[in-house]
Order: C-alpha cells, then structure tokens, then sequence
C-alpha cells in the first residue's frame, strides 16, 4: 500500500456518517458508477430474456369480427401446437381493419386507415396471413398480395388442401386512373387468374365460430415465414 493510499485510509477513519460517505464518494464516484453501470446492464439484458418477444407468423384479420375464444385458439394454441416448450413465441395479429366500398357500414377514414396499416405491414415483411371475407379476399388478390398457391403448396406440402383452393384475379396493369380523369375513356386491364386463396369457411374453428359469409385465408406473398404460414393452414384444417 502507498503513501497516498494509507492517507486515503487514515482520513476515512476519522470522518463518521454523511462526511465518510461524502468522502468515500468523492474519491470512488467513477468505480462505483461503472458497478452500477453493469448492474444496470446486466439486469437490463436478463429482463429482456424474459420478457422479448419472438413472432412466429404476423396475422391480420380483415372485414371479420373475432371473438376471444376464437382469437385465442387463431394465436395462443397455435404457437403452442407449433412450439409447446417456448414461452416466448408469439402470433402477432393486427385486428379490427376494415376493406369495403359500402361506407354505409364502415366509415370512409377507417377504410383509409385500414388500407394505409395494410400497406405498410406488408412493405415492412409483418403480414404472413390474412383471413378475410370475400371482398376483402378480392381487393387483396386484385392488388396481387397473395401467394400463389400453386407453387406454395407444392414446396410446403400442402397439394392435399388443393380442393380448398379459390382462384382469384390479379390486375397486373390498367388504366383506371385515366377513367377516373375522363368517364368516356373505355376501362381495359390484364390480368392473372391462379389460386390465391384457401376457402376455410368448413375447417372445424372457422365452422364452429358461425360467420355468415365465406371465409378466405390467404398467404402474403412476400411472407419471411412462408414455413409457419403453410403450418398455419394445416393447423386449421386438423389435419397437423
């Protein structure tokens, strides 16, 4: 120990209460900020582990009302059929959005709303699966969201769900925006006619909830979990 370190010590000694603390502080506020620091970080890090979550699938429902026991069958017993032992597993579902041209029922803003969520969902790679009804199901397939099924299903598995399937139109260009301008310009398009949807009105959950309307499940095309999305469909269907 060095001169400078037993002056340390023979002055500590002498001081008592808030003038020992004061004087402890004074020379060891670096180090002890640092400890603190890493206590910090580490408790940080360890919260995290817990309470991070990690999504599975990204779902939307869309122009369809989910009551919990449905919703939480769609979501929680999913990721619990998919991975039982991870907690930290989660179907993350955007609800309540609304695509329809009769704004008698829904209000004009919430259907831009809708549309603006939508659209960024699926430009930023969280939307896998979408259920909806039938016009939703066509506004999706006329923008070309929507898997082809053809394809999808025989990389994952899935020809076994063909007789489900329903073929739906794309646009693949128009010239709407020349109509909107001038009403006596004659509307024209091409377009694309494949399997975009899988029709689960008769899978056992869909059945038992008594919606009044045919009801679509389609896979986004661009989808980052094209594997879970295909389990989904199987996992509604009973038969995974």
């Amino acid at each position: 120990m060095n001169r400078s370190e037993k002056n340390i010590r023979k002055t500590q000694g002498k001081l008592k209460g808030a003038a020992r603390l004061q004087y402890i502080w004074d020379y060891y506020k670096l180090p002890i900020f640092l400890i603190c620091v890493c206590i910090y970080a580490a408790g940080y890090i360890a919260w995290r582990n817990v309470t991070a979550e990690y999504p599975q699938l990204y779902l939307a429902y869309v122009n369809l009302e989910i009551g919990e026991t449905l919703d939480h069958h769609l979501t929680e017993e999913f990721i619990d059929h998919l991975h039982p032992d991870e907690k930290n597993s989660v179907v993350k579902t955007i609800r309540n959005l609304a695509l329809t041209e009769n704004l008698q029922e829904v209000d004009a803003s919430y259907v831009h709303a809708s549309q603006v969520k939508i659209l960024a969902a699926i430009d930023n790679r969280q939307l896998d699966v979408v259920l909806m009804n039938q016009e939703a199901f066509d506004a999706f397939s006329q923008n070309g969201f929507l898997m082809n099924l053809d394809s999808f299903s025989k990389e994952q598995g899935l020809t076994w769900l063909e007789p489900y399937f329903v073929e739906n139109i794309e646009i693949l260009s128009d010239n709407a925006s020349e109509v909107l301008t001038d009403p006596s310009v004659t509307y024209h398009s091409e377009t694309e006619t494949y399997p975009m949807g899988i029709e689960i009105s008769g899978f056992p959950c869909i059945k038992e909830a008594g919606f009044p309307d045919h009801v679509y499940l389609g896979i986004i095309a661009n989808t980052e979990h094209a594997g879970n999305a295909a389990a989904y469909a199987a996992y509604l269907a009973g038969n995974s």
